[in-house]
Order: structure tokens, then sequence, then C-alpha cells
């Protein structure tokens, strides 16, 4: 049996990962249920890891974790990259711009190197697009799943600071952002006498 205190340590890191996954319309609700549990019903809550949804009156569908929903798309997100075994999506509640958080597809006691490997790809992504002075990045294992949260620092920011609310507006933008290559300045193009310069070898004049 947990104790009050470690029920309660509990209790905000999970509801500090509702508020930074779950679409704003729903993070009231979310949280109202995690507080209401007593002790008995949240200990059988983290044994299972899972966040009960509510299915139609004949539906058959199973209660289905928070992060598997985010990976099968059932709840909504802004999803800027995936690989075989993990999913990146932006926080919707951001610290800051590019904020994210790399999730494995499925449920595991052990760490994923597909999510290792995305979140230092997104990281390099954002480092050259956005150019924060660093971007820094926090590993947990919530819900069965490993995640990892990339929070790009631009002047004080860290994972405990002031989270602001983002339009999935606002959201697809900096998923542009993201995916379009960053563009070279095109070449001018040569002049025929460049060109057979360097195709052409001359002598030097001899005296």
């Amino acid at each position: 049996m947990l104790s009050e205190e470690e029920t309660e340590e509990f209790k905000q890191k999970i509801i500090s990962q509702i508020e930074s996954t779950f679409p704003e319309e729903q993070i009231d609700s979310a949280v109202s249920r995690i507080e209401s549990m007593n002790s008995e019903e949240f200990e059988k809550f983290l044994e299972k890891n899972k966040i009960i949804k509510q299915a139609g009156e004949n539906s058959e569908e199973k209660n289905e974790c928070v992060f598997c929903s985010i990976a099968s798309g059932k709840i909504k997100s802004v999803k800027i990259s995936e690989n075989e075994g993990a999913v990146a999506v932006l926080e919707i509640n951001p610290i800051s711009k590019g904020h994210c958080l790399v999730i494995a597809k499925s449920h595991s006691d052990k760490d994923s190197k597909e999510v290792s490997l995305l979140a230092k790809d997104i990281s390099k992504k954002i480092k050259k697009k956005f150019k924060p002075k660093e971007v820094i990045s926090s590993a947990s294992r919530l819900f069965g799943h490993e995640a990892i949260n990339l929070l790009p620092v631009y002047s004080e920011e860290n994972f405990n600071s002031e989270r602001k609310s983002a339009s999935m507006e606002e959201l697809e933008k900096i998923k542009t952002e993201l995916e379009n290559n960053i563009k070279l300045k095109a070449e001018k193009p040569k002049s025929t006498v460049e060109k057979a310069k360097e195709i052409l070898w001359l002598p030097k004049r001899i005296p």
C-alpha cells in the first residue's frame, strides 16, 4: 500500500503528464478523476497503468492507456515524427517553442532504442530550425511507456517553468517549420566563359 506522501507524489506526476498531453477540453475531467481517487483506487490505477475512457453502451472496446491512444491517433495530437517503435508529438501546453514528447508506441519495462534515436533526431532538428541555447531532456516511464520530454531552452526555461496553452493552428505551424528542409541559397549560375575556364587548361605563356 502506498503511503499518503507517495500517493500524492504519483498523482502530481500523472496530473502534470495529463496537462501536457491531453487536449484542453479533456484536461479538467481527467485531472478531476485522478484527484478524486482514494488510495486503494489509485493504487489499482497505477498497477494497470490505465486511463479509463467511457465506451458506448454496446461497445466492447477495452480501456486503453493515454499513450497508446496518442500513438494510435485516438487522442488528437500533432505528430512531428515517428519510427517503428516511437512517436514524437508536440506538447499541447508547451513551455517553449518546439517543446515535445517522444514516447514508445507499446508497453515495455525495458528502454527502447527507437525512443532514444527519435529523441536525438528531433533534438537536432529543433536546434537547426529554432536555434535555442540548448535542448534539455527528461526521461520517465508512465502508463507503461518509456517517454522522453524535450524542452528547447531560449532563455532560462526549465521543466518547472510556466506552461502556456497552444492552439492546434500554432502547433501545426511549428510542425510545418520542423518538416521543411532548410533551403540553401542557390548559387549564381556560372557564365559560359567561367565554365570554359574550368574545362580547358592552357599552359602559361612562355616569354
